[in-house]
């Protein structure tokens, strides 16, 4: 594949997670902010936690969209996909689990196009 067509497929995902992460932490911050403390609490998960969550995927997805930052903020978003995929398969139907897993799929292919080092793009700038 060549550079060119590596920086703009990396751009678009980049562009699609941060909107999407931007989207779910706005939800769980702004949105409707005492149904997803219920929806956490279902899960066995302290209410506040969901304020948390959705804070932090609010900054991972602007971090994804930063060149320096996407590898290291696509890493972090990861680590909270794996905990949704956890919980979405011990506490409701497994096919709800698919949504973090795609999401968290795709951070890897950030991570793995930017780099994880700051200022480091492992394939594409």
């Amino acid at each position: 594949m060549q550079e060119k067509t590596k920086n703009i497929v990396t751009w678009v995902v980049s562009g699609l997670v941060g909107a999407a992460f931007l989207m779910s932490g706005s939800f769980k911050v702004i949105g409707d902010p005492n149904a997803a403390a219920e929806n956490f609490a279902s899960f066995g998960l302290p209410s506040g936690m969901a304020l948390f969550i959705g804070i932090c995927e609010m900054a991972g997805g602007v971090g994804v969209l930063v060149p320096r930052l996407a590898g290291l903020a696509a890493s972090g978003l990861i680590v909270i996909m794996l905990g949704a995929v956890y919980n979405h398969l011990v506490h409701t139907p497994p096919a709800q689990a698919l949504p973090p897993l795609i999401l968290g799929l795709l951070c890897g292919f950030v991570v793995y196009s930017r780099g994880l080092a700051f200022g480091k793009a492992g394939g594409a700038a």
